[in-house]
């Protein structure tokens, strides 16, 4: 049998961590830019989120905490959204954006509380 492609082992990542809406996202990607697309899939989903180092849990608390950060609110939610399917819970999201606003800055966070909301309300958390 063949060793999992980059490709294939992103495909499998990212319904993993992102379920049906990964996939939609993906074609919407590929429909713009088949090129970036197959990064995103390979580099990201394929290497990254493959790495041992840490758990998915983690990972997503990091991104999180960068995405609230930089006041990328969509991709907070898109990200809330996975951390929610990996079983991080609606407190510890909470305290991430807590945190984000002491060392990130208020508006950032008011930003990230936002989507988190939607999300929660989405998810019935």
């Amino acid at each position: 049998m063949s060793e999992e492609t980059r490709l294939e082992r992103g495909l499998r990542t990212r319904a993993r961590i992102f379920g049906e809406e990964g996939e939609e996202r993906r074609q919407a990607f590929a429909e713009a830019s088949p090129a970036f697309a197959q990064f995103v899939t390979e580099s990201v989903y394929g290497d990254l989120y493959a790495r041992d180092g840490i758990d998915d849990k983690t990972r997503e608390t990091v991104i999180l905490s960068v995405l609230c950060a930089q006041g990328r609110d969509r991709e907070f939610g898109y990200h809330a959204k996975a951390a929610l399917r990996i079983g991080m819970t609606k407190e510890e999201i909470q305290e991430i954006i807590l945190i984000c606003a002491i060392y990130a800055g208020a508006p950032n966070a008011v930003g990230a509380t936002d989507e988190s909301l939607r999300v929660f309300k989405e998810f019935g958390v």
